[in-house]
């Protein structure tokens, strides 16, 4: 018995040979195990990356029309498609579309007549006159850009200013000047809506309409028939002004008809012309509802998804759909 333990242990594996073989078969072991965790990692993300995100429904056909978007884009034209589908069946017809328009519309000009007094107070205050100087409004400019000076800056410190700030200030000074037909050194009350808003003073509006009945009165009696109307060649009112008229007569008379003439006794007055050129007017919405229609309905089902709309995002990001003021200050 002795003797079989002995040669037993005799012709047993050392350990100084088994060692080095154990380490060597836990080595592949851990290489097999790193290897398959990162190709399941590799497999997940790539999973994750054909998922459209959150915001989109968790359906959207078209997944990579998110990926070339910003995604506060996406949640702003996300939130405003949302608010404009009144019947929540995840698309547009071109009435809802108007309707939100019209409605963002009117909310910015109320909020704009709403808030101009407590701005023209709170920058009417050397001295507290009654009328908001140049000086003043440029001062209250920069402190709203964070920018160090006043209007009397010296020189060489304006000089130095970003070129961008210095155009803007031009821009603000031309738009000024345009608003203050009193004195061009100070604004009144309603002067400084017409140079903040211009779309929303009706002192703009009636000059407008100034504009339209000297183009188009042809015989001087402050009316507008159907016939004057609608027998005009030109949307041209001067001064870089615009007016918008449909592209031919049939459609100027039925507009005449339905749109302006409230009174259906055949002529415009000035009432119903400032009601007509007034943006709150319906007809303002329904133009450029029909118009990102006509550049956004892919598919001409007469209706818009959010992958549409997002396919075409610069345009909707510039429409009164979504900024509404920047659009209006693009056009006054």
């Amino acid at each position: 018995m002795a003797k079989a333990s002995a040669k037993f242990l005799r012709n047993a594996p050392r350990w100084s040979t088994l060692c080095p073989l154990l380490l060597y078969v836990l080595f592949i072991l851990c290489i097999l195990v790193l290897a398959f965790s990162s190709r399941q990692s590799k497999g997940l993300v790539a999973k994750n990356e054909n998922q459209p995100p959150a915001n989109s429904g968790g359906d959207d056909p078209a997944p990579l029309v998110y990926r070339k978007i910003e995604e506060s884009v996406v949640n702003e034209l996300t939130a405003a498609f949302s608010r404009a589908d009144s019947n929540r069946d995840k698309l547009l017809t071109v009435q809802e579309l108007a309707k939100y328009i019209n409605f963002k519309i009117r909310e910015h000009i109320d909020e704009a007549i709403r808030t101009n007094p407590t701005m023209f107070v709170e920058i009417d205050h050397k001295p507290r006159d009654g009328l908001v100087s140049w000086d003043e409004y440029q001062n209250y400019w920069l402190r709203e850009k964070g920018i160090e000076g006043d209007s009397h800056m010296k020189k060489s410190v304006f000089d130095k200013l970003d070129r961008k700030v210095k155009e803007s200030i031009a821009r603000e000074k031309a738009l000024w000047m345009e608003a203050a037909r009193t004195d061009p050194l100070s604004l009144t009350l309603d002067e400084f809506l017409s140079f903040r808003h211009p779309e929303s003073s009706t002192v703009n509006l009636l000059n407008l309409v100034d504009d339209i009945l000297r183009q188009f009165d042809l015989d001087g009696d402050d009316h507008l028939t159907v016939e004057e109307f609608s027998d005009v060649q030109t949307t041209d009112l001067g001064e870089g002004k615009k007016f918008i008229l449909s592209q031919n007569v049939r459609e100027r008379k039925e507009e005449f008809t339905k749109v302006i003439d409230k009174s259906r006794d055949g002529k415009a007055d000035r009432g119903e012309l400032l009601s007509y050129v007034d943006p709150r007017h319906p007809r303002y919405a329904i133009q450029e509802a029909s118009t990102l229609f006509s550049l956004a309905d892919i598919n001409n089902d007469k209706r818009l998804s959010l992958n549409e709309v997002l396919g075409k995002s610069a345009i909707f990001m510039s429409s009164k759909m979504v900024h509404t003021a920047e659009s209006f200050h693009d056009e006054f």
